[in-house]
């Protein structure tokens, strides 16, 4: 079973000039920096911004690794 869309309702805190989003645990995300992202129809995206963060994230959601009940692997395996 590879990987399945998440989904979770979350709220804005507002900060000064800034509004933070908590990211929950269940959600999976590598790295220290991120790239935001936002369309034209509003949607906004994260990504990790280093190169090491996206292979991780490449190398767990890859659709051909099997997941063990659907859950998402702890362990990477070696991404080639």
């Amino acid at each position: 079973m590879g990987p399945v869309s998440k989904e979770h309702e979350g709220q804005i805190i507002r900060e000064d000039n800034r509004r933070l989003v908590a990211i929950p645990d269940e959600f999976f995300l590598e790295g220290d920096k991120i790239i935001i992202r936002q369309e034209r129809d509003g949607t906004i995206t994260v990504h990790p911004a280093e190169r090491e963060a996206r292979d991780a994230m490449a190398a767990r959601f890859n659709p051909f690794t099997e997941w063990e009940n659907g859950i998402w692997p702890k362990t990477v395996p070696p991404f080639d």
